[in-house]
Order: C-alpha cells, then structure tokens, then sequence
C-alpha cells in the first residue's frame, strides 16, 4: 500500500482541494507523508501543517517553481522550505503577479482570435490561487468554446497553441536558487515526456544541464511520477545513479476527476522520504 504522495497542488495555486481538504483526503487514504508543492506559492503550507496535525499526516512544506528553457518547461521541486521566509516569499509573489499578465495576455489573444473569456473570470476560477492556464481552459469551458480543458490546451493554449503566452523569464538554476536560499532541497520534476510514438523525451538536455543545476545546488530528481513505465523509472534511476541525486516521486494531484489520477496513485517507497529528510538535515537545515 502507498503511503506517500510528494508532489500535490491545491486551490493555492490550480488544485481543486483546498489545503485542509488535500490532507483530509490524504488521512482517509491511508498516507503517511504529504508534500504541498503548489505552483510558485507557499500560501497554502500554514493550513496544511495545521491540518497534519488534526489528521495524523506529516505535511512536508514545498513548492513547485515553473521556468523555461527554450522551447519547453521544466519545473524544479523544493522540499522543507522555510515558508514563512520573507524574502522567498517575495520572490513567489513576483512570479505569481507575472502569471496575471501572462493570463491577462492570453484573454486578449483570445478575444482577438473570436473565442472571448473574461479575464475578470478568469481571476474568480483562481480564487486565492496562483493564476495558470488551467484557469483559463477552465473559462474557456465555461464560455462554450471547447468541450473540455483538455481540448482548450490542444486547440488554444497549449504550447506552440495560437493563444499561448510565454511566462515570465525565470531559469532552472535561478529556482533551485531560490529553493536553496529558503532552505530547501531543491528537486527537478518530471524529468521526461514522451513523443507521438512513445519514446521517451527530456524537455531539458540532461547530460548538458544537470551537472551546471547540480553545481547550483540540485539534490534530487522525480523517478516515480504519473504515468512512468518501468523503462522510464530505470532510464531515471540510472541518471540518479550515474550524477548521484536523490529519486523523489508523486501524483501531481491536481483533483479529484474520473480521468485524473487519484492522490496517492503513484508507489512511493517509504524510503525515500527519510532519505530525503536525512540529506535536508544534513545539508540544508538551518
């Protein structure tokens, strides 16, 4: 039975749960160890610590940083983060207030492109969440111009999509930066895709890139992760292996939908948690 779920989202920033909910979920599904790792935001940690209490759940605080690299995304994880570190903070709330232009940017495109959502709208979907694209595929649901959030990101806001608006410039070094000055273990997520025929793909030149992310402070890398098959697990234990980087892994739960993994559905072993922690407490705490 899985008891561990490290890379989880909530209505802090695109997830559907909010904070408390996330670990009441978690508590009746049996996991011991949950990770809050919201896009480029902590603001949901304080409520899921508390809640950890209550439900008997250890809380690991987190977040996920989105950046880019031409021509694709990657995202770093950070693990035991001091979420109440003003400057840290700062640097969160200046990518989230980049992200409301960046929306506000894709509402005009796609006005210009005769499918209008209301930006305003489009704020209300995020609530106190960070704004993102699935709050705008979400309003373009609403507004009858596709029939799902999956089509609105094939047809219009997906990557090399009509409507898609670069975020603002932010690296992987510079958030594993940033993760680092918060005290926290910094970790690239989801490492690979595949293409239209089912072989793997690395957004990011592993061979090139990894060893300059490491030198920054990189300590880990996301093995176990919705929808890895065994070859791909292997392929990325080989690369932990070969540059030394602790494996972490998790759902990615965003919600809870009849299509959408559930959270917890991805095998985590209980092993690398205390890895994970005893690296922290011997690197990085403060």
């Amino acid at each position: 039975m899985n008891e561990v779920d490290l890379h989880t989202h909530t209505t802090a920033s695109d997830g559907s749960l909010t904070p408390t909910e996330l670990v009441a979920r978690a508590a009746k599904l049996a996991l011991k160890v949950l990770a809050i790792t919201d896009h480029d935001s902590t603001e949901g940690v304080a409520e899921a610590l508390a809640a950890g209490q209550t439900y008997g759940v250890e809380v690991i605080p987190g977040v996920e940083i989105n950046t880019d690299v031409p021509g694709a995304e990657v995202h770093m994880l950070g693990y035991f983060v001091d979420h109440t570190d003003p400057a840290f903070r700062a640097e969160l709330a200046r990518l989230r207030d980049g992200r409301v232009g960046r929306a506000r940017r894709m509402a005009e495109v796609l006005t210009e492109m005769g499918a209008p959502v209301d930006f305003q709208r489009i704020l209300e979907i995020a609530g106190e969440g960070a704004v993102g694209r699935p709050h705008v595929a979400q309003a373009l649901v609403e507004a009858g111009h596709v029939p799902s959030r999956e089509v609105a990101f094939a047809r219009y806001i997906g990557r090399n999509s009509p409507a898609y608006v670069n975020r603002m410039k932010y690296t992987p070094a510079e958030a594993v930066t940033a993760i680092r000055g918060a005290g926290g273990a910094p970790v690239l997520a989801h490492p690979v895709t595949y293409d239209r025929y089912g072989k793997i793909e690395t957004p990011l030149d592993l061979g090139e890139e990894l060893p300059r992310l490491i030198d920054a402070g990189l300590i880990g890398i996301e093995v176990y992760y919705r929808g890895y098959d065994a070859v791909t697990i292997e392929y990325l234990m080989n690369v932990a292996r070969q540059y030394r980087l602790l494996v972490t892994g998790g759902s990615d739960f965003h919600s809870i939908r009849p299509n959408e993994l559930d959270l917890g559905g991805v095998y985590v072993p209980m092993k690398v948690v205390r890895r994970l922690r005893q690296a922290w407490q011997s690197t990085f705490q403060r």
